[in-house]
């Protein structure tokens, strides 16, 4: 035994404890520091700790000596003392096998016998899908076994082992000597038998008198839900068999890991998943579906998510060992930047960029590098290539105001009479009059709607594209009085129709003015 701290500090009893308080304080210690599947650090070092402990305070007469005399009054106590008359399967039920060969591994074997086997160590792989539930999995060990044709006895079959005569069946000598009045003993090996306690005259051909065969053994074991990486399951007596026939066999570990998973990274009870978000997803906010163990999950990502911020899921994760609940389903935005624009979405960008300078500016009071100054209009574009579209849709305006002007001035001259339209009022149906207000009107439409195109409305296109064509229907009855004029008025009618509807769009027009307009206005017409 080793000097520790005091015993029952060590159990958290008090020191006039009953019996069963203090058992019922060891067990559950026990069970927490096993060091076969405790997380814990130092967990083979308190485990022994306790078991200490406990092989004093559970004795009446080792503990009223420790009570008199502290550590130095159980000194010397081996752990044959502590353990030896101590049922195991009183303290832990049905979980006795998974203690009793852990204090000979810790501690050393608590009485003289015939010397165990040794120990198997496995590797069980499970998904984390099992790792979620309690399950049973079935293990193969291969191992020697008791020989089918001598049942292990070593000897040709029909015959049979002879006790060995030079150490009387023990497998040991012992040799005395004398030194002045104290006498030394010393216990070897019998080298006849080679501490077999027996002598094989007719070996067995099968095993050549080892009484042993390889063999393949399955055994199922439970795994408990969320069982820790690497935790270790003992499997009591399926390990080797003793060197000798009656030595008891050694035990197998079952090392358990899971296995990888595409979808997560195991932290402890905590799973972790790589979520990609697209920027504008980012920036807006958006709710989608996140793979769980159990299926899919929706988990909401707040605007302005920044890129490596964790989302947590709770209760998406896997059990608790030991405890209770679930861990949580870890999310870790990734921000996915395109690789390759479109040239709308390279428009839109540097239009998000130069807004993004301009509000900074403004923030700061100082003009950011790329930040457009007062007074100038921002028109982003794809590149040059919409430089001939808004260069056609310039003419086509230009036209559109002369022919306006024109149109609106003969409406306003077909209202007064004039005599130049005398001949052409036949051909008018509901007389000049009435044809001299519809121009005025639909030409007066037309001035203002071109106006409307270059603020971005795309509802003044439509309201320019019909006037015009309207207009253009009403010139064909000015024909007869203007045979030169009227066909003209109606070709650049028909032109200017033309660079409205083919470049009227969105990639021609622009975005906002700056100056003492605000980003708020901005984004409305963006959004008109």
């Amino acid at each position: 035994m080793t000097a520790s701290r005091d015993y029952y500090e060590v159990l958290g009893v008090p020191r006039d404890a009953d019996t069963k308080t203090i058992k019922n304080a060891f067990r559950r210690l026990a069970r927490r520091y096993h060091p076969d599947t405790s997380t814990e650090p130092d967990a083979e070092q308190r485990f022994k700790e306790i078991a200490e402990a406990y092989g004093v305070l559970s004795d009446p007469a080792r503990r009223a000596t420790y009570d008199a005399q502290g550590s130095l009054g159980v000194a010397g106590t081996t752990a044959e003392d502590l353990w030896g008359g101590i049922d195991f399967a009183d303290i832990f039920g049905s979980g006795a096998a998974a203690f009793g060969g852990l204090f000979e591994r810790l501690f050393g074997p608590t009485a003289a016998g015939p010397q165990r086997g040794e120990d198997v160590h496995l590797d069980l792989v499970i998904s984390l899908d099992e790792v979620l539930t309690d399950g049973n999995h079935a293990v193969t060990i291969r191992r020697p076994g008791l020989c089918p044709r001598c049942a292990g006895s070593g000897s040709r079959p029909g015959t049979a082992p002879r006790r060995c005569p030079g150490c009387g069946g023990t497998g040991q000598r012992v040799l005395a000597s004398r030194h002045g009045p104290l006498m030394v003993r010393r216990v070897t090996t019998c080298p006849q038998c080679e501490g077999r306690g027996r002598v094989i005259d007719q070996p067995c051909p099968a095993c050549e008198a080892s009484g042993r065969a390889l063999r393949e053994e399955k055994v199922t074991i439970r795994i408990p839900p969320g069982i820790p990486e690497r935790a270790t399951l003992r499997l009591a007596g399926h390990g080797l068999p003793g060197p000798v026939p009656d030595g008891p066999p050694g035990d197998a570990y079952v090392s358990i890991r899971a296995s990888a998973d595409p979808r997560f990274t195991r932290a402890g009870a905590d799973l972790c998943h790589d979520l990609h978000v697209q920027a504008p997803d980012a920036a807006l906010g958006v709710t989608t579906a996140v793979p769980a163990l159990e299926g899919q999950v929706r988990v909401r990502v707040p605007p302005g998510t920044q890129p490596g911020s964790v989302l947590r899921v709770g209760g998406k994760g896997l059990p608790r060992y030991g405890g209770h609940g679930r861990g949580s389903l870890k999310l870790t935005v990734i921000l996915d930047i395109p690789r390759q624009l479109s040239a709308r979405q390279r428009q839109l960008y540097e239009q998000l960029r130069a807004e993004d300078a301009w509000i900074r500016s403004t923030v700061s009071g100082s003009p950011e590098p790329d930040a457009p100054r007062s007074g100038e209009r921002v028109t982003a574009s794809a590149g040059g290539r919409h430089a001939a579209g808004r260069g056609l849709l310039i003419f086509a305006s230009v036209l559109l105001l002369v022919t306006g002007v024109v149109n609106l001035a003969g409406g306003i001259a077909a209202i007064s009479g004039a005599q130049v339209l005398i001949a052409s009022a036949r051909s008018v149906p509901g007389g000049l009059r009435a044809w001299g207000w519809v121009m005025t009107i639909l030409s007066a439409v037309q001035l203002l709607a071109v106006a409307g195109v270059w603020t971005g409305s795309q509802l003044a296109r439509w309201l320019a594209v019909a006037a015009v064509g309207l207009n253009a229907i009403g010139q064909m009855f000015l024909i007869p009085a203007s045979p030169l004029w009227s066909p003209l008025i109606i070709a650049a009618e028909v032109v200017a129709l033309w660079g409205l509807c083919a470049h009227g769009s969105r990639e021609n027009l622009p975005t906002r003015t700056t100056g003492r307009r605000s980003p708020r206005w901005a984004a409305r017409s963006q959004r008109r």
